[in-house]
């Protein structure tokens, strides 16, 4: 099957996606700000959603053509963005597993 797609289509689509993620971002950070600190996975997900939204407009063609942006550089803010949520995954998995282990370790376990 041939997609057959126009190139104003597709800008649109940008624009509607980097349009959705913000009212997501609106969200998250309001939730993160309620929370007053920086170590809520709130936090975390609205930095992340944000660098999201960064490579959105980056991909943008009238955005990427008025600030003279190289080609490609919001698809490695993308890029940026995704190592930026395994990494967020991964400590948070370490960190869970550590405290897990510490709880089973407790001497009322032991009995």
């Amino acid at each position: 099957m041939i997609l057959d797609f126009e190139a104003g289509i597709i800008s649109y689509m940008s624009i509607i996606t980097s349009l959705l993620f913000s009212i997501s971002l609106i969200f998250v950070g309001w939730s993160s700000i309620k929370s007053r600190s920086i170590k809520t996975f709130q936090f975390q997900i609205s930095l992340f959603i944000s660098l999201y939204i960064i490579g959105e407009l980056f991909e943008i063609k009238q955005i990427s053509t008025l600030l003279s942006l190289p080609d490609g550089l919001g698809s490695q803010v993308h890029v940026g963005a995704t190592i930026f949520l395994t990494i967020v995954m991964w400590m948070r998995l370490y960190y869970s597993e550590k405290n897990i282990k510490a709880l089973k370790d407790t001497p009322a376990d032991r009995t």
